[in-house]
């Protein structure tokens, strides 16, 4: 199994948003979608799951054009996290969860869907606010609620929008780690934005380098360069080793 994007473009009615993007992600893998603010990140995740129908070009899921699947159908392949994890209307913790079966359910949760959803809540540990109302949380516990709610779909393939972006530092290591060990242990792919690379070097096993629409590095820590940073946020950057890990250190200021 495999996701592979195959020449992806986009445009919102002007100049190209995304201009025939290609990759393909082995089973098990874990991608780090990099690139300035106004890139097209978001859009591109938003392609790859069809919440955004692209201009051209098409995305296979274990040879499934994701375009052809019924949204049902893709759902139970797929997983999309917002950036925006605001809950509509009043739900408690587990409802919002219990959201992530529908594609599963006929009509109401069964037995089934319930030991799901528990269980990834335990695995994001949020039991504890189970029956507590998502508005009332924090910003980050909100982030684990969604991703709970992907987690319980039982996906495929996981797409998070900036998936660290509302929490602490203790909470950033957890859910990143989480995810890769999903990838590793079960096979999971994901495709996550991430805007801090040193958060995505630790973590991630791919990596797309985005400037200008278009991708600028596709491949493995080999394309976290000097040059390519450099060439990607317009900032001189230092690349080092530690501890079988890239480091990379801003050389401004």
């Amino acid at each position: 199994m495999a996701l592979e994007v195959e020449c992806l473009s986009f445009d919102y009615g002007g100049p190209p948003v995304l201009r025939e993007v290609s990759f393909r992600l082995p089973e098990g893998s874990f991608l780090g979608l990099l690139g300035p603010n106004g890139t097209g990140k978001t859009t591109l995740l938003t392609a790859i799951g069809m919440l955004r129908r692209p201009g051209s070009g098409r995305c296979l899921l274990a040879g499934k054009d994701l375009a052809r699947l019924s949204p049902r159908e893709r759902a139970k392949m797929v997983a999309y996290l917002p950036q925006d994890t605001h809950s509509p209307f009043p739900q408690t913790v587990m409802e919002a969860v219990l959201l992530g079966r529908s594609p599963h359910a006929l009509f109401t949760p069964g037995e089934k869907d319930r030991r799901a959803a528990a269980a990834a809540l335990e695995r994001l540990g949020l039991e504890t606010l189970a029956f507590r109302e998502v508005g009332s949380l924090s910003g980050g516990e909100r982030q684990r609620v969604f991703l709970a709610r992907a987690l319980a779909q039982r996906p495929r393939l996981l797409l998070l929008d900036e998936p660290t972006s509302s929490l602490d530092l203790k909470n950033q290591l957890g859910v990143m780690g989480l995810v890769r060990d999903l990838c590793r242990n079960e096979g999971l792919m994901a495709v996550a934005s991430i805007h801090d690379l040193n958060l995505a070097a630790t973590f991630c096993d791919h990596f797309l380098l985005l400037k200008d629409a278009a991708s600028l590095a596709w491949g493995g820590a080999e394309v976290l360069t000097p040059k390519n940073i450099q060439a990607v946020y317009g900032v001189p950057v230092a690349v080092a080793e530690l501890a079988g890990r890239r480091v990379i250190v801003p050389l401004t200021g």
